[in-house]
């Protein structure tokens, strides 16, 4: 993520506790989005098998989606804040499902 009013870069997920803490959701978005595109590329080509596998495989990392956003914005672990507070300012900014 960028911060608005600095224009420092950091992750949605810096605020996550590490171990079991979870990634940003962009990441979840993105990597869904591509096994939902090689999964129609598979139908496409007439490999069915393998189509429907990284369908279920995409579907599965879609749904993870939502659940990284909602744990990126609210506070969680030893941190007071979310992961949209700029660890340099601590100005608050907006965490999207495609934030990084």
């Amino acid at each position: 993520m960028k911060c608005a009013q600095c224009r420092a870069r950091f992750s949605a997920a810096w605020a996550q506790p590490a171990p079991g803490g979870s990634s940003a959701p962009g990441l979840y978005l993105a990597t869904g989005s591509a096994l939902l595109a090689l999964s129609l590329a598979m139908h496409t080509l007439d490999v069915a098998w393998l189509g429907w596998a990284l369908l279920a495989a995409a579907a599965l990392v879609l749904a993870r989606t939502p659940i990284a956003w909602l744990d990126c914005r609210r506070p969680s672990g030893g941190t007071p804040h979310g992961g949209g507070t700029c660890p340099h300012c601590g100005t608050e900014n907006v965490v999207r499902p495609w934030s990084l």
